[in-house]
């Protein structure tokens, strides 16, 4: 190939990058036009508005609660391996309650997706756990606690989580109505042809 024959090829590539972005600069204000005629619309761009208003406070809401409880998970984490450092120092006998509960903590962190959801009591060696876990969790958990420097006795007040969710239980219960509602409308229109 020659030199004018490169500085043309060269010359074409550049022409179709300038096209290509010009075509994603049309496609990009057309949607952004589309988008502000939906949400502008003279008839229903007020509900439009509101109810996309109201879904990003929400997601912000969500997002804000899911933030606080890993924030909280990280603190105890931190607080317990910071109570596990000082303890080294301090014999066995003579772990304080408070210490011994954010071993606890800190070992739930290691073990448990959730561990916010397990609430960890201490008393002179003795742990008490409280809350909801699946039975492979309850084991997991109970197993590791009884591993914990410091721990003489583990008390388990946890009880089984439920297999059915709130959402599955809501959705058995939307799916029962339509299928009762169907059932209804079906005799009914049979006892109106029989009449």
């Amino acid at each position: 190939m020659t030199n004018g024959n490169l500085k043309a090829e060269a010359h074409n590539g550049a022409g179709y990058r300038r096209v290509a972005e010009e075509i994603l600069a049309l496609a990009a204000g057309v949607g952004a036009g589309a988008g502000l005629m939906y949400l502008y619309d003279p008839d229903r761009g007020r509900s439009r508005r509101k109810r996309l208003t109201a879904e990003a406070t929400g997601l912000l809401h969500r997002g804000e609660k899911v933030i606080e409880k890993h924030g909280t998970d990280l603190v105890n984490r931190a607080r317990g391996l910071m109570f596990e450092a000082t303890s080294a120092f301090v014999p066995e006998e003579e772990v304080d309650d408070d210490v011994l509960a954010e071993r606890v903590r800190s070992r739930m962190g290691h073990v448990l997706a959730r561990p916010h959801e397990v609430h960890v009591h201490a008393q002179k060696g003795v742990i008490t756990l409280e809350g909801n876990l699946s039975r492979a969790d309850r084991a997991r958990l109970t197993e590791e606690v009884e591993g914990v420097p410091g721990v003489k006795r583990v008390k388990d007040h946890l009880a089984p989580r439920s297999a059915a969710t709130p959402g599955l239980l809501m959705g058995l219960a939307a799916g029962l109505a339509v299928a009762s509602n169907v059932l209804f409308s079906h005799a009914r229109s049979k006892v109106g042809h029989a009449g």
